[in-house]
């Protein structure tokens, strides 16, 4: 899907190449735009707090962007712990990882003239692409190719053949419907943000603009969160 509406500073970002210049490919540079910004970022925090890990442990009393993360971030991992049990730890950085890009990503459509890549379905259907090849190759890690296999048979032996391939065609439709539900929602929450900031240049676009980024952050735990359910239903042993 292309870019509607007035022309996005996105297409004019400096050292980016001239292929990359044209409307349609506002989604490919914001995405870019978005890694970049969580690189840079990450860097600057491991930098911060290498050497003063222990003043972070424990919380700042006062509201502070670490406090914001923190909260965001703890979060986050109950969740993937809570979904996942325990061992739930070692998929959070994948998980995670999906949430600030998608985050990110949805946040990056209410600056002004700008498109968030997540409100195209070339973003959207890759980041459901990578859930499902991250986590069948877990669930083949946890059991081996032959137990992975065994395990769409559901504990029903010969028996659950037939549901074993409706099981396999759930899993094929999984990506397509993870980046639908996220390009709708997000499409569809930008595209009235940006119609009310057409009509009306200041003050009543705002509630709107507090009510996008409610709609960001819980799109962004959406995904996070059935990616988690995705990678339990793959992991999980049969007893």
């Amino acid at each position: 899907m292309e870019h509607h509406g007035p022309e996005s500073w996105l297409s004019h970002l400096p050292l980016f190449p001239e292929v990359l210049r044209d409307p349609k490919y506002v989604h490919v540079n914001g995405a870019i735009l978005v890694f970049l910004f969580l690189t840079v970022v990450s860097v600057l925090a491991y930098l911060l707090i290498r050497n003063q890990i222990e003043e972070h442990i424990v919380p700042k009393p006062r509201f502070t962007l670490v406090t914001i993360v923190d909260v965001m971030i703890e979060g986050l991992y109950n969740m993937v712990v809570g979904t996942l049990g325990h061992h739930g730890e070692k998929y959070f950085s994948f998980i995670g990882s999906l949430f600030l890009f998608v985050f990110f990503s949805n946040l990056l459509g209410l600056l002004p003239l700008s498109a968030a890549p997540t409100a195209n379905t070339s973003t959207t259907v890759a980041l459901g692409l990578a859930a499902f090849v991250y986590y069948n190759m877990m669930g083949i890690k946890e059991h081996g190719f032959v137990g992975y296999l065994k395990h769409f048979l559901m504990g029903l032996g010969p028996a659950g053949v037939l549901v074993a391939l409706l099981e396999m065609v759930s899993h094929v439709i999984r990506p397509v419907s993870l980046g639908l539900r996220l390009f709708v929602n997000m499409h569809v929450d930008h595209t009235v943000v940006l119609s009310f900031q057409n009509i009306f240049a200041w003050l009543l676009p705002v509630p709107l603009l507090l009510f996008g980024i409610v709609v960001c952050t819980i799109q962004a735990f959406v995904f996070a969160t059935l990616t988690a359910v995705y990678v339990q239903m793959a992991t999980e042993h049969d007893h």
